[in-house]
Parts: structure tokens; sequence; C-alpha cells
């Protein structure tokens, strides 16, 4: 691969982070709730749902089945019919569902899907968001949870002002209708782009939730810089079977982005970025990311070695006393960029109840940004990463 690079021989210093921003103007109802639990309870209710929409016959057991279910879901989804007959929204005695019709008789008889319904935020919320960010005064941003591109195209022009990012970049990954994809914003050039949404096993079922998006920068050094943004499977499942499964697929990720590096980068000398909400804490015994960690000339910015309360970047707020305080959110650098790390931090400010939280836990203390005074006008619930390095 030749890219052609505008070379300045001189020292410079690189400032690389990732946040999970949780969706910069909107976000999906359902997964804008505080408690997880509730979130994951939900979700399994969508997926039941879906299971029977998807039925080649409706009788009425399955018809009543299908209303009880939706009562509970009516303020985070909507059934969108594109063509045929299915049903509406009705009020009934037990409560407001959604009632098929008696005519439809099966999935052949309609054309559409389950929606999700989306929050718009405060401008509160928007703008400590874009606080953090800009307090993080990055030159490569790696944004997880952003809606679509025009979205970030308004907040990186609207919000972000002096100091917006000078190009940008995200697919509309199909892999999740949610709007919670993967973009990098940077101050340099972005020579190439390369999407890994379509990558898929054997039944065509895709590999990446969301996406591995690589993307080649030049940054005026001697060679590219090489970034890969994404955005792991969740934890979420109501039963251990579901979220081993759910760990497995952390795996099979782990295993192709490493697969993804060693097939196409000399981790020796090319310079390399692996970022993103990577879902799961190093120590965790499911051990998803282990491809990652073991790779030969790749390096964690954070040892591993750390204790949880110095590492985290995620507070699990159901979670067992212990293990409450977890690292979702990695960097991972290529040989010449980690020999060039001049310090690394975590960005914990804009998080509610941050202070709270990191004297329960016995964590430094953290005071939140003044502004960040309620779930409602928190920037994210997840902290940001970020490493400086100097390249010569």
């Amino acid at each position: 691969m030749l890219l052609s690079l505008s070379v300045k021989e001189t020292t410079m210093k690189i400032r690389i982070a990732i946040y999970n921003v949780e969706n910069l103007f909107h976000r999906t109802a359902i997964l804008n709730l505080p408690d997880s639990q509730q979130i994951d309870a939900l979700l399994e209710q969508v997926r039941q749902l879906q299971q029977l929409l998807e039925q080649p016959q409706y009788d009425d057991a399955l018809k009543d089945k299908v209303f009880r279910l939706s009562i509970a879901l009516r303020p985070y989804i909507d059934i969108r019919t594109d063509a045929g007959t299915l049903g509406r929204w009705k009020k009934e005695e037990a409560g407001t569902g959604f009632r098929i019709n008696k005519s439809c008789r099966g999935r052949g008889d309609w054309i559409g899907e389950i929606v999700f319904k989306s929050q718009e935020f405060s401008s509160q919320q928007r703008k400590n968001t874009g606080k953090i960010i800009n307090l993080l005064n990055a030159d490569i941003l790696c944004a997880v949870e952003v809606e679509n591109m025009d979205v970030l195209r308004d907040f990186n022009s609207q919000v972000l002002g002096k100091k917006k990012f000078s190009q940008f970049v995200m697919i509309d990954s199909p892999n999740d209708p949610r709007g919670i994809d993967v973009a990098c914003l940077t101050r340099y050039r972005i020579v190439q782009l390369r999407t890994h949404i379509f990558d898929a096993g054997k039944q065509f079922d895709p590999v990446f939730s969301r996406d591995c998006l690589e993307v080649t920068l030049d940054a005026g050094l001697k060679q590219p810089i090489y970034i890969l943004c994404n955005h792991f499977k969740s934890q979420s499942g109501q039963t251990e079977q579901e979220r081993q499964r759910g760990a497995q697929k952390r795996r099979d990720q782990s295993e192709r982005v490493a697969e993804i590096v060693q097939q196409t980068y000399d981790l020796k000398k090319d310079y390399v970025v692996i970022l993103g909400d990577l879902n799961e804490d190093s120590s965790n015994p499911w051990q998803s990311l282990a491809p990652l960690f073991s790779l030969s000339d790749l390096h964690p910015v954070i040892d591993p070695e750390r204790p949880e309360k110095e590492r985290y970047t995620y507070y699990f707020s159901g979670g067992k006393k212990g293990a409450r305080l977890n690292q979702l959110d990695y960097i991972f650098l290529s040989a010449p960029l980690h020999q060039a790390v001049v310090e690394w931090g975590v960005e914990r400010r804009g998080i509610y109840n941050i202070d709270k939280i990191a004297a329960k836990e016995g964590a430094e203390p953290v005071t939140p940004l003044p502004e960040v005074t309620s779930w409602d006008t928190a920037a994210s619930d997840h902290a940001a990463l970020w490493v400086e390095v100097d390249i010569t």
C-alpha cells in the first residue's frame, strides 16, 4: 500500500482518545434508562415479540401474546407496517398494547418491522458531551454510539465550536438498527477508509455488532497512522447462557480484529491504533479480549495489572461489591507508538454522581463537571480514555 504523505521532519505530539458518547442528539429510548437490568429485561421482551411476529401463522393465542407483551414495550417501540395489514395500538382492559387484526393470518400478510423510539437529549446534556470532548483535546477521537453522519456533522460544527475536527467519518451499519455506530474524528487528513460491517461467518451472520472502522490518516509523519475503531458486543443478557453467548461474540470480534491487524500491518514498524468500547474488563473470567492482549507487539495503554479502581471507565450500579468498577474502553498501540507514549489519562468528570461512586468504591476522588447535576445532564455513563504520544 503506497500513500503520498506530506512529511515534516519534526517532533509531533499526538493525542488519541476513545469516548462512548452514548449518542449526541437523541438516543434509543430503551437504551436511555438508568437501570441496566431493566434495559436487559425490556430487550428480551423485544426479542420475544420479534419471534412471535416472525411466525408464518398467527392464531388467537399468538395474537393475545403479542398484545400482552407489547403493553410494557409501548413507550419504547413501534411496529411499522410498510405494506399489507397487521394491526394497531389499542386500549383494552389489561392496558394499551398492539392488537393484530383478525384478518392478518401470518407474517406473509404484511411487510414491516419493529422500530425503536428515540428520546431527544436536553441542550445541557449535549453541551456536556461537547465539553468533555473539548477537554480531551484529542487529535484523533474514536466516538462510539453515534446516531448517523448528519448528526455527527451537526455536532462537530454546532457544539464543538472552535475545537471542531477537520475531518470525520462513519458508516451507517446495517448490523444494529439502534443508531449506535462508531465514528472517527480527526485533525489530520483521512486518506483511506475500510469497513468491516460485512465480515461474516458461514451463515452470513456478521462478526461485528456495529463495525471495525479502519481509517488511514496522514498526520505529516514519515508514515501513515492506522486507526481501527470498535464497539464490541455488550454484556447484556437475562440468563447466564445469553451472557455466555455475548462473551463468545466478543471473543470472535477480538479474534477478527487480531486477524485483520496481523494480515495487514507490521506491528513492529507501523503506526497502528486499535481502540473502542470493547465491553469487558480484562480481569473478567470470560477473557474475551485475550486475542488482543496476547498479540505480539500490541500494547494496551493501561496495564491490565493495575487495580480496577485506577483503570475503570464504567460503573455497573447493579454489580456485586468489588466488581462494579470496570474498564470497558481501551486503546492498544503498536510497538513504535507504545515506545512514544508521553502520558495517558481517564476523563471521568462527565459521569453523574462520579464523586459518590469514587468515594464508595475507594477510588481516587473525582469532581464531576458543575453542569452534570442529574442522570439527564450526564455527558455519558462512560469515561473517556486518552493517550499522548511524541513521534519524531
